[in-house]
């Protein structure tokens, strides 16, 4: 709950209609990548929905800007928050080996290994409450609530 007052408060994420949030339903790269764009101070208005954070996402390399209306994976959306961090010359050094201490720590994709182990080292990023991280698996509106809340009290 408060994860997603904090999104919306700090105009971050917006409710799907009809006063819901939402929070199960999956999050796209486009809407992360709007997301960030939006806090940038850059216009998103026009079409697709996702083209000015796209756009935006792929100029200071953040994304590759593929696969925009497809759900994002924990893994994605811990790297697109690393390399936004990168952008914005914060801290990105957390050290640790905590990301070993969940029991599916080796699923995690090569490219996703660093920011991954980042992402956990710096409490943006925890377990699912099972001892899992699940990077493969997608991240609902709840879980990109907490993680941006997360990010923007421990690294932004």
């Amino acid at each position: 709950f408060e994860a997603v007052r904090y999104a919306v408060e700090n105009g971050l994420m917006n409710g799907t209609g009809d006063g819901k949030f939402s929070p199960k339903a999956n999050t796209t790269r486009g809407m992360i990548v709007t997301m960030l764009a939006r806090v940038e101070g850059i216009s998103t208005s026009g079409m697709p929905w996702y083209g000015a954070g796209q756009r935006w996402a792929m100029e200071h390399e953040i994304s590759d800007g593929t696969n925009m209306p497809g759900a994002i994976t924990r893994e994605q959306l811990a790297a697109i928050l690393y390399r936004y961090a990168q952008a914005k010359g914060y801290d990105t050094t957390q050290g640790g080996m905590a990301v070993r201490e969940f029991s599916d720590s080796a699923s995690i994709s090569d490219w996703a290994q660093e920011a991954m182990a980042r992402a956990v080292n710096a409490q943006v990023l925890s377990g699912k409450g099972n001892g899992v991280l699940d990077p493969q698996g997608t991240a609902t509106r709840a879980e990109v609530a907490q993680m941006l809340m997360n990010f923007g009290e421990h690294v932004g």
